[in-house]
Order: C-alpha cells, then sequence, then structure tokens
C-alpha cells in the first residue's frame, strides 16, 4: 500500500523529510507536513503566484523591463547574470525562475515586486511560506526563505489547476525538462511538472502530473545532510513507489 510504502521509504534511508502525496483533492499520504524547511528555490514559484496575482489586476505588467547591472549579479545557479543581453520582461523571468534556478533572475524579480509586500502576500495567502532575503544575499534581521509541505503543496495545485495565460506559462516552464529528476525517476510516458528546491541545507522537489482520472501532486522537502547518494536514491525510490501505484492504477491508502 502507498502509506505503509512510503513510511518504510523514509525509516529505510532516515531522512528528515516532510510529505504529501495527493489525489486530485484527497490527500493519500503526509508526513511532517508542517515541519518549517529553508525553501531553496521553491521560492521561485512563491513569488510568481505573487506575480500572479498582481497581473490579475493589470495584465500589461508582464511585459514590464528589468535591466541586470554589476550590483544585481550574484554567485550560485543561474545563467543571465552571464549572457549579454541585460534587459528582460517580468514574463521572460517568470518563464525562465519556473523551469530552473536563476538566481539573478530571482533577485530581479524580488527587486522590483519588493521583498515585504510578496512576504506580507505570502503570509496571507500561504501560511507556511515565508519570503525573508534574497538569494545568496544574507537579510540583517536573520530571516530566511521558508516553506513548509502544506504551503507548498496548496501552492503546486493553484498553478497546475487555475486556467489563465499566467499559470499556464509557469505549467508550461515546470514541464520543459528533458531529464527526468529523482522524483519523477520512474515516469516514463507521462508528462510531469517539476520544480527542484535545493541549496547546501535542503533537497527538495514537487512534481505534479495527470492521470486519466485527476491530477496526482507530490510534495517532497528534505534536510541535506552531505548524503548525496542516499538522498538521489531516496526520492528515486519514492517515484517508483508512487508512479508504480499511478501506473497500475492503484492509487489508495
Amino acid at each position: 500500500m502507498l502509506k505503509d510504502g512510503i513510511t518504510e521509504i523514509i525509516q529505510q534511508y532516515d531522512i528528515d523529510a516532510s510529505v504529501i502525496v495527493k489525489y486530485g483533492d484527497q490527500v493519500m499520504y503526509q508526513h511532517q507536513a508542517e515541519k518549517v524547511f529553508p525553501a531553496g528555490s521553491l521560492i521561485d514559484l512563491a513569488i510568481a503566484a505573487y506575480i500572479e496575482d498582481q497581473w490579475k489586476n493589470n495584465p500589461e505588467i508582464v511585459n514590464e523591463e528589468m535591466e541586470v547591472t554589476d550590483l544585481s549579479r550574484v554567485r550560485g545557479a543561474g545563467i543571465i547574470g552571464d549572457l549579454r543581453r541585460t534587459n528582460w520582461s517580468v514574463r521572460d523571468l517568470v518563464y525562465l525562475t519556473s523551469a530552473i534556478t536563476d538566481n539573478v533572475a530571482t533577485n530581479l524579480l524580488i527587486e522590483k515586486f519588493d521583498i515585504y509586500e510578496i512576504d506580507e502576500w505570502l503570509k496571507k495567502n500561504y501560511p507556511g511560506l515565508r519570503l525573508g532575503r534574497e538569494l545568496m544575499r544574507y537579510s540583517a534581521s536573520g530571516q530566511d526563505n521558508e516553506c513548509t509541505a502544506t504551503s507548498v503543496d496548496k501552492l503546486i495545485t493553484h498553478l497546475m489547476t487555475t486556467q489563465n495565460p499566467f499559470c499556464a506559462l509557469i505549467r508550461n516552464a515546470l514541464s520543459n525538462h528533458t531529464i527526468p529528476t529523482d522524483l519523477t525517476f520512474y515516469g516514463d510516458n507521462i508528462l510531469t511538472y517539476n520544480k527542484l528546491g535545493r541549496d547546501r541545507r535542503a533537497r527538495h522537489e514537487v512534481c505534479a502530473f495527470m492521470t486519466k482520472k485527476a491530477p496526482v501532486f507530490c510534495t517532497v522537502l528534505s534536510s541535506y545532510k552531505g548524503r548525496d547518494i542516499e538522498d538521489r536514491l531516496f526520492f528515486q525510490e519514492l517515484s517508483k513507489l508512487i508512479f508504480s501505484h499511478v501506473k497500475t492504477a492503484k492509487i489508495e491508502k
């Protein structure tokens, strides 16, 4: 059974993890759903949700442009800080940060839409999500970017099920991967949508995919302690179990 299998995998790999598996709107499994983790690049989806809310009142906002300057460039993941092109639209940056991790792109969006405005909106709409600092920069007050499995599950459900051009853009970005990730490792011939959230302290992945009857949402947050092989096997074992249930139509507790 799905529930027993996931519990066994968590115990086998001795991983500090939060897991939610949902079939449609029915929670099939959850473990430590309210535990707070560093958000990593999952914060990109939270920022995108805030911008979608602004876009509803001002659709032209996606065409506004920002410039990459020397002050914008930070270390870590990303590509636009090293490209010759310096001007990027909000739409381009939302797509880019949903599809991959790009610290410069994320920070441009944070600077444009204001870190405090985004954080306050998240507190009201997605309790458990917190935008406390820009990426690769420290907060003077010691605040961090945080998430819980419950808040991320609510976020990915909204982005995947809301029918408008903005969320369609995000879904297109989330599906734009050619190499299976660990949580989608066994998802052969199934269109998956996923986002990684990894840094020196955390290994996260959220994914969604459609079955004939309903979508499946999987959120896995975990602490990272330098065990690369074990961490990858943990996610891949979850993938094997979840997709085996999907392919045999055995989504059950």
